[in-house]
């Protein structure tokens, strides 16, 4: 068999998959709203329906509910990377303490902070608005 070639076997085994990501294959998902066609007036536009840009629309609202927010998304909501995680939520927002240390030492302490902040956050809203998303904080491993 030629490198990267599956058998008959392996590709008959998967001949029914579909490439979606497990946290949107979910029979009871509400189904995509319609187009936006023509005109649209709104206080704020976010674009991007990823974690930054559903974050960026709730706190928007929060922070003045008679503020008009309007989030689009070029393809699904959480269809991308946002959408592709492993499921889990880190504090750290430089991918791993001795990556942040090495790009920015003099700023660690308060991308640390921040980091912390940003998941205590999450939670909060998880909490807030009774997301059904078995949120847990359990804590983490590295592994070499």
């Amino acid at each position: 068999m030629a490198p990267g070639a599956m058998s008959t076997a392996a590709a008959q085994s998967i001949a029914g998959a579909k490439p979606v990501s497990y946290w949107l294959d979910d029979p009871a998902k509400p189904d995509a709203l319609p187009a936006l066609t023509g005109d649209e007036h709104t206080d704020l536009l976010v674009i991007g329906g990823g974690y930054s840009g559903l974050w960026t629309a709730l706190i928007a609202k929060e922070r003045d509910p008679d503020r008009d927010v309007v989030l689009i998304e070029g393809h699904e909501v959480g269809w991308a990377a946002s959408g592709r995680n492993g499921g889990f939520c880190a504090a750290s927002l430089t991918h791993g303490l001795a990556n942040g240390v090495e790009r920015w030492p003099d700023d660690i302490a308060k991308l640390e902070e921040l980091g912390e902040r940003n998941l205590d956050a999450i939670e909060a809203a998880v909490a807030r608005y009774g997301i059904d998303c078995e949120f847990e904080r359990t804590g983490e491993i590295d592994v070499a």
